[in-house]
């Protein structure tokens, strides 16, 4: 869209008051390691003092129990938002053993031993199985050391009054095509996304030991790639060849269950082949095709409808639309303690304003192409001044795109409530500095940042303490009280999960 027409359709929101009327409802998910006082992934279990991991609806485990994962409510104020993270982080590391830290970083420490890297574990019960033998799986399939990549996850949505002056009529199925338009053009853009928010171009060597690569020596100690912006979202982190057969292009979301049903349940011969059970008749995955579950699909951005505990995401979606969408493809900020600071939180919602407000045709096999393309192009050279990428079938230097993009937002910021605010996040994006190089290993960074957030966040208030807390006991007490099963009803629990779907 050019800057003109731009202009032409932010005046007429403004005549419908679509600003004036504007409530983002927000949320925050982010997936990151306990490590001992050396900076290695903790090998003890997930703490008591955290709740349960089954359970805590705010503090949970990603692939390892060692990988805590905190969840926000949903918040319209930022400022709420915000604070909640910190809180979560600050409850987080006073409720740690005392030689255990937080790692700073999306891409891990140093891993000496992948094999010691413990799966996270739930409960003796079917859906505490399910939950294991799913990271067996991921294990299994990817290797528990690219597991180890966390990163920040940003749940978007508008209140339905707010899609007003957007649809006619705005019921839910007009909501869903909304946001399936925001997601494409969000593809569209997803290289703009990685200039700004990629922040892992350094990992230590060993985590590409034994694993095809591209990197270049930094050190004895780091390998990396100097005009990268998110080797997370690269070949080495969070991609799949399989996944990327799927050529999802969100046309409709028909068209997207109807692929995340298949990629469940047709065998995928590399996966096949590792068998569900292991050599000891243990499940080791839940399913053989090219996705054990739908929460195995990877992408910088999904639809999502709120859990339910009898529903599953793919019926949640097919029954109701979509309720909000997570984008997933964001690098944990090492500049703010929790990794995404209020102006990282509010330069994502002038992008996704903007993805959302313009014209968003349906994704065509050339353009999907293209957008591929220029993916690739941002993630390995996004910092290169020289690097091109493909608008509209033309070839632009990315820095001269990312102007463009910038001038884009800032005409959306004006029309914001808070203008200033969103102006002011344009800004301090553009003023962080990405890609710069430590002087000494990421390792020893890493451990040294960590002690300082340490002590920060253990010295900080108590600020919606009482809550997470008490939160973390109920938890502890619903776990207590759920039943158990014997190893036979977990195994069929396991074994019949995928067969209703």
């Amino acid at each position: 869209m050019t800057n003109e027409s731009l202009q032409d359709r932010l005046k007429k929101l403004k005549e419908t008051s679509f600003f004036d009327n504007l409530i983002i409802k927000r949320g925050i998910e982010k997936e990151f390691f306990r490590v001992d006082s050396y900076g290695f992934i903790s090998k003890r279990p997930h703490p008591i003092s955290l709740g349960s991991a089954l359970k805590n609806k705010y503090i949970t485990t990603d692939f390892a129990e060692a990988q805590v994962e905190l969840v926000t409510p949903t918040f319209e104020d930022i400022d709420e938002l915000y604070d909640f993270l910190f809180s979560l982080h600050v409850y987080v590391a006073k409720n740690i053993d005392d030689d255990e830290m937080l790692w700073p970083f999306s891409m891990p420490p140093k891993i000496e031993d992948e094999s010691e890297i413990n799966l996270g574990y739930y409960h003796q019960s079917g859906i505490g199985l399910l939950k294991h033998v799913y990271r067996r799986g991921l294990k299994a399939r990817y290797g528990p050391t690219m597991q180890c990549v966390s990163g920040m996850h940003y749940n978007f949505s508008l209140k339905q009054s707010s899609f007003a002056s957007l649809v006619e009529s705005p019921n839910q199925k007009k909501i869903s095509e909304a946001y399936l338009g925001l997601i494409r053009n969000f593809k569209r853009i997803y290289w703009f996304v990685l200039c700004e928010f990629g922040q892992t171009n350094v990992v230590d060597k060993s985590f590409v030991k034994n694993r095809r690569h591209n990197l270049e020596k930094l050190n004895e100690s780091d390998m990396f790639l100097e005009h990268a912006t998110s080797l997370r979202m690269s070949e080495i982190g969070y991609q799949s060849k399989a996944q990327k057969s799927l050529d999802i292009k969100y046309n409709s979301l028909e068209g997207f269950l109807r692929k995340i049903k298949k990629a469940i349940e047709v065998p995928y011969k590399e996966f096949s082949d590792k068998g569900l059970k292991d050599s000891d008749e243990e499940y080791q995955q839940i399913s053989d095709g090219i996705i054990q579950i739908e929460n195995e699909y990877y992408d910088s951005i999904r639809p999502k409808r709120s859990s339910s505990e009898n529903m599953r995401p793919y019926d949640l979606l097919k029954n109701s639309g979509i309720e909000y969408l997570e984008i997933r493809g964001v690098d944990i900020a090492p500049s703010d303690i929790t990794g995404m600071s209020k102006h990282h939180i509010r330069f994502l919602d002038l992008i996704l304003i903007y993805c959302l407000i313009l014209p968003s045709p349906k994704i065509m096999s050339n353009e999907k192409k293209e957008i591929d393309s220029n993916e690739y192009i941002a993630i390995y050279s996004g910092r290169d001044k020289e690097a091109k990428i493909l608008v509209n079938g033309d070839q632009i230097k990315i820095n001269e795109a990312r102007d463009e993009m910038i001038g884009n937002l800032r005409s959306i910021a004006k029309c914001m409530n808070d203008s200033q605010l969103f102006d002011d996040s344009i800004d301090h994006m553009l003023s962080l500095k990405k890609g710069e190089l430590s002087q000494s290993s990421f390792h020893a960074y890493g451990v040294e940042k960590a002690k300082t957030n340490l002590e920060l966040l253990k010295s900080a208030g108590e600020k919606n303490i009482d809550s997470i807390k008490k939160e973390a006991e109920l938890s502890l007490e619903e776990l207590d009280k759920m039943p158990t099963n014997s190893k036979q009803e977990m195994n069929e629990f396991v074994k019949n999960y995928n067969l209703g779907l």
